[in-house]
This record gives C-alpha cells, sequence and structure tokens, in this order.
C-alpha cells in the first residue's frame, strides 16, 4: 500500500508540474502574441483556465495526501493520546466524505457536460470535468488510509510540512 501511496503522490505531482508548465507556455504564447505580433490568440484564455480547474483539483488530493492543507490542529494537540487518535480518524472520515461528494458531483457533471462544447476551442465540457470524480476518488482513498493508519495506531509520527516535503524531495 505504501508504494502506491508514493506512486498516486508522484503522480499528481507529476501532472501538476505538467500543467503548470502548460499553462505557464500558453500564457507566454499570449502575451507573446499580443504584444509582438499584435494578435491576440482566441483560445489561450480559456485553456489557461482549464487547465488551473485541474491543478485546483489534482492539487487537493495531493495536498492532502501530503499533509500540506492549511489545518487547525491545535485542539487535537491538547487532546490526551486516545481522543486525538479519535478526533484525527473522525478528520480523515469526514475528507473521505467530501471526496465521495467531489465524486457524485463530478459524475453529474460529466453527464451534463456530454452535451456542452467550449466557446473557443470547441472541446467536449466533460474533458475539463473529469478532473473532479478522478481528485475526489484521489481524495477518498488518502483520506480512508489516513483514517486507517491512524485507527490501527501504524500511522507514521506527524511531521511538520516542510519536513514532509524535503523528505519527499529526497525520495
Amino acid at each position: 500500500m505504501e508504494k502506491l501511496d508514493r506512486f498516486l503522490h508522484k503522480f499528481l505531482l507529476w501532472a501538476i508540474a505538467a500543467l503548470i508548465f502548460t499553462m505557464m507556455v500558453v500564457t507566454f504564447s499570449q502575451v507573446v502574441a499580443r504584444y509582438a505580433l499584435a494578435n491576440s490568440l482566441s483560445w489561450s484564455e480559456e485553456v489557461g483556465r482549464y487547465i488551473f480547474v485541474w491543478i485546483t483539483f489534482l492539487g487537493m488530493a495531493a495536498a492532502f495526501q501530503s499533509r500540506a492543507h492549511v489545518a487547525l490542529d491545535f485542539l487535537v494537540g491538547l487532546l490526551p493520546a486516545r481522543p486525538s487518535k479519535a478526533l484525527t480518524v473522525f478528520n480523515a472520515l469526514l475528507v473521505a466524505v467530501a471526496g465521495a461528494a467531489l465524486v457524485i458531483g463530478g459524475l453529474s457533471l460529466i453527464k451534463f457536460g456530454l452535451n456542452q462544447r467550449s466557446a473557443a476551442l470547441g472541446l467536449p465540457m466533460y474533458l475539463v470535468y473529469v478532473v473532479i470524480p478522478f481528485s475526489g476518488v484521489a481524495l477518498c482513498y488518502f483520506a480512508l488510509r489516513q483514517a486507517w493508519l491512524h485507527a490501527t495506531g501504524t500511522a507514521p509520527a506527524q511531521a511538520s510540512v516542510i519536513e514532509t516535503l524535503v523528505g519527499e524531495a529526497h525520495k
């Protein structure tokens, strides 16, 4: 399971990096076309917006897995071990419910988007919406995995976000 966690997390990070690079190239191309060639690209703003949506949803799942989201965990730290563990498990289960809501809502949007096309490119809108249930599934997986690890007492010690990110960079 640990290998699957690492694979999914690295996949998400690489996908986000590729999307950020693509958005940067599209935006730079738009600036060059507008100011150097005096001809605006009609599709660049739309592509940038859709890429940003993908980055946001993929980033949500990746940030949860690496514990990079802003968290108000001072209460958890003040509690004794048992209630603290229970609250941590409950929190992870609530996140899994939110992930399930993303899956259900995202599938509904995909169904709705089957008959829609984007304005500038004419892309089927389900291509934009497909990231929502995908990230919901990833979020559910990471949250349920975290709940299980905390419930069974096999969760690694909670490191700070900086320690976690530095540790992942060296893997």
